[in-house]
């Protein structure tokens, strides 16, 4: 004989009538189903336990349903092996028919499988209509869903209500704002440094609380960089430059000594922050010394592609002190570590 399983991967089940899973045995099934319709006469998952009881009935089956979690995903789908695992302990069957409301409940199947053998899916749809069910009703799951989960509820409403946000208030130029904060978030997630931004913003967080210079100091920084930046833009905008290569080395050219001080001020902030730990600050020197020796570099090198009759001697002596820049800091710090051993 097989088992009639019907999934509440969100507990819609536990969250509007506090029958808590799993719902082992038909009458148990049927107080649930009715519980919940009469709490929430448009969850679909009412439908879908009397479908798995209906089907029992019919198969003279046992029917359980599985409950999950409100935040849906690691959290319920754990819940929902432990209750599978209950129920494999107390039912004999190892074979079951899966009854769904949807596509989310189905993507339970493997940890169903490593307990019960799957011999068939029977998906529910409200018979009012398909099409209605299919639009209507998974927009409306899908808004609840969003709006139950914060972190979602911010991608998907969050960042259109500022953009619409910024049309207001900027009209049609609000258009390269939007831009450029999607080209951030995009650039963000797609090379995975979420937690490079998440660190640095907790940075700023934490400075402002216990230390009101280091604070000072990142927002003097941030500031020569929106400098730089907007400096940058103006010149190439100005000058008019067709080739993008041009365009890069006009705005490095402009922007790159603003950069050079932003990046001196977050230093310096970051050194009074950590001045106690010896070896964050040889780090943080380092990087900052490395970061100065590409600026001298960038800045020679656009002003070559800019001004090609200058020739390359600027160029090659910017190189030259770069790179020694560079090792220098290497050979400092690679002493101070072997100090430190030998003490």
């Amino acid at each position: 004989m097989v088992v009639v399983l019907s999934i509440d991967r969100d507990n819609d089940i536990g969250e509007k009538t506090g029958i808590a899973g799993p719902v082992i045995g038909k009458k148990n099934n049927l107080k649930a189903a009715q519980e919940l319709i009469l709490a929430d006469p448009e969850d679909s998952d009412a439908n879908t336990i009397f479908a798995a009881v209906k089907l029992a009935k019919e198969l003279g089956a046992e029917v359980v349903t599985i409950t999950g979690h409100r935040k849906v995903g690691v959290q319920s789908d754990r819940i929902i092996s432990m209750q599978l695992e209950k129920v494999a302990r107390k039912i004999k069957d190892k074979k079951a028919i899966l009854v769904t409301d949807g596509v989310e409940d189905e993507f339970v199947l493997p940890l169903i499988q490593n307990k019960f053998e799957i011999v068939s899916v029977k998906r529910i749809i409200v018979k009012q209509s398909q099409q209605l069910e299919g639009m209507y009703y998974m927009i409306s799951s899908f808004i609840k869903d969003t709006l139950r989960d914060k972190e979602t509820a911010r991608m998907v409403l969050g960042i259109p209500a500022v953009a619409l946000l910024l049309l207001a208030i900027f009209g049609t130029t609000g258009w390269r704002v939007i831009l450029l904060g999607l080209g951030l978030f995009l650039f963000v997630k797609g090379f995975g440094i979420e937690h490079i931004v998440s660190s640095t913003f907790g940075e700023f967080r934490s400075s402002l609380h216990k230390n009101k210079v280091t604070f000072f100091l990142y927002i003097v920084g941030v500031i020569f960089f929106s400098i730089g930046v907007a400096y940058g833009y103006s010149y190439t905008k100005l000058i008019g430059y067709s080739s993008w290569i041009q365009i890069g080395a006009s705005f490095l050219s402009r922007s790159i000594y603003y950069f050079f001080i932003a990046a001196a001020f977050l230093w310096v902030g970051k050194i009074i922050r950590v001045f106690t730990n010896k070896r964050k600050v040889m780090r943080f020197t380092t990087i900052f010394i490395l970061f100065s020796a590409l600026a001298i570099v960038a800045k020679a090198a656009s002003q070559v592609l800019l001004r090609p009759e200058l020739g390359f001697s600027r160029l090659i002596y910017s190189i030259t002190l770069g790179v020694a820049m560079v090792v220098t800091s290497v050979i400092v710090q690679h002493i101070n570590r072997r100090n430190k051993k030998n003490i």
